[in-house]
């Protein structure tokens, strides 16, 4: 306690010493001077970081009769008592009004304003007050995105005890991080427990020139060596790398994927980041991986990767950092051998629906045609055939499967479909008109009663990021959440609590 009165009490005079009036005891003839008479400020103050904040004290000046509007300088300073005193002090203003976007950080702050009348050179200090600077990014929808073909990372934040959701958009400098995306959006993703020997919540976010870093997950708050290579093993990675995408298994377990790579983190075993996992066991090369990870409940399941050049499932081990080949399986109609599929994979995911079954999409390079094979954790294959009755299936971009009804999502330009696996067929659930669909997808670690709502962005003059409820038996979809003036979105995660 004494500690922290001493800081505030050195800060307190170094303020005083740059901006304060200098007294003097002897005997002179005492004439009155300009006094700025400072009202209209509160004893206490509460504001959201990234909000517009306002504060227009009222000058009743003693002596001034008002004909030079560039009489006097104004500084308002911030200063955080829990912090050391060089790293605590932030100037939020140089003009007479707090009057734009709040970008301290969630903390409580004692406020100084001063004043500084250039003719007579005398500085006022005006009595202190209190900011409680709260967090407008406790937890929410994180959403990255392009505006005027550069990254943004804006957010769709849900506050306690607040009804209505915020729109934070450019939530990086709305919050006062130091972080600047360069480049296009590639890639948010959120990972619980996200480095060894602590419980630190991971938020990354990764754009084409910047790479991936890793925010504050309270502040957004970042520095150099938050960046993803200062998580490898020995500098095993440049300090711009950057992924095309995440996959957390569960608390403490993550993949990285880059350009044809598979890193692992496995928290248990203080396993960081470090060379390729892409590798069979009995094997001397690195095999290409396809753009796809099967998380398969992680270290108590098999992890599945897929080799795209020789066209075959591959299982990991967390537990012994290797690849194996797939356990070996005759094909038939009804079976798919995991080791020679002659197919190319157009998207694979491990899938909440029916105690975390996996799905694959395949594209046989014989025939064209189009087949779905589910499998379980325990690798027996459950669903084998050919998809059929799904309009312009061949022209897909984007997929997603309901962890509720196994349905498989796909879009195609402006619309959605839903397959139905059992009826062999798909419907049109949303037509966009005007508007890109840049996003679809399904988000398991989102608040209790999110987590089987689809989630679409979409895009015309802004992004505009939806909620919808997935009926059973094919009913239509129901909007239940819509947020426009977003950027153009390309990736979506939520940020728990």
């Amino acid at each position: 306690m004494f500690k922290n009165i001493k800081i505030q009490l050195s800060l307190l005079l170094v303020l005083l010493m740059t901006y304060g009036c200098v007294s003097d005891e002897g005997n002179y003839d005492y004439k009155a001077i300009n006094e700025p008479n400072i009202t209209g400020l509160a004893e206490e103050y509460t504001a959201y970081t990234g909000d517009y904040f306002k504060i227009a004290p009222k000058l009743n000046p003693t002596l001034d009769d008002g004909t030079d509007p560039n009489r006097y300088e104004y500084l308002w300073v911030a200063v955080n008592p829990t912090k050391l005193v060089s790293e605590s002090r932030t100037t939020i203003s140089t003009t007479k009004d707090i009057d734009g976007i709040l970008k301290l950080p969630p903390a409580k702050y004692t406020v100084y304003y001063f004043i500084k009348d250039k003719v007579t050179g005398v500085n006022w200090q005006q009595t202190a007050f209190t900011l409680n600077v709260v967090s407008s990014i406790y937890e929410g929808w994180l959403v990255l995105g392009n505006v005027d073909g550069k990254a943004r990372l804006d957010m769709v934040s849900i506050i306690p005890n607040v009804a209505t959701p915020r729109i934070v958009t450019n939530a990086l400098d709305a919050s006062g991080s130091a972080l600047k995306l360069s480049g296009k959006a590639v890639n948010v993703y959120c990972v619980p427990q996200a480095l060894s020997g602590t419980n630190i919540y991971g938020i990354y976010v990764t754009a084409s020139e910047s790479g991936t870093a890793r925010l504050d997950p309270d502040s957004f708050g970042w520095v150099q060596s938050q960046n993803l290579a200062y998580e490898t093993v020995g500098g095993a990675l440049p300090t711009n790398f950057g992924v095309d995408f995440m996959k957390s298994p569960t608390n403490g377990e993550n993949f990285l994927y880059s350009n044809g790579n598979i890193y692992c983190y496995f928290r248990t075993f203080q396993i960081k980041y470090g060379l390729p996992q892409n590798k069979v066991d009995t094997e001397s090369k690195d095999f290409y991986a396809a753009p796809f990870i099967a998380e398969n409940g992680g270290s108590s399941g098999s992890p599945i990767f897929y080799d795209k050049n020789a066209r075959r499932f591959i299982r990991y081990s967390m537990t012994k950092s290797t690849c194996s080949i797939m356990p070996p399986l005759v094909a038939s109609p009804t079976v798919l051998d995991w080791n020679n599929t002659n197919c190319d994979l157009v998207y694979m995911t491990t899938s909440g629906f029916n105690t975390n079954e996996n799905f694959a999409v395949l594209k046989n390079i014989s025939t064209g045609k189009f087949h779905l094979v589910r499998f379980t954790t325990g690798l027996a294959q459950v669903y084998y055939k050919e998809i059929l009755n799904a309009p312009d299936f061949d022209k897909a971009t984007k997929f997603a499967v309901s962890p509720d009804s196994g349905y498989l999502f796909y879009v195609v330009g402006n619309k959605i479909y839903e397959y139905d696996n059992g009826t062999q067929s798909a419907k049109l659930m949303l037509d966009k008109g005007t508007e890109e669909i840049t996003y679809i997808g399904f988000h398991s670690r989102a608040a209790k009663g999110l987590t089987n709502k689809l989630t679409v962005g979409s895009y015309s003059t802004t992004g505009k990021l939806e909620l919808f409820t997935v009926p059973p038996v094919n009913g239509d979809l129901i909007l239940e959440k819509s947020y426009s003036g977003l950027c153009k979105i390309v990736d979506v995660a939520y940020r728990a609590r």
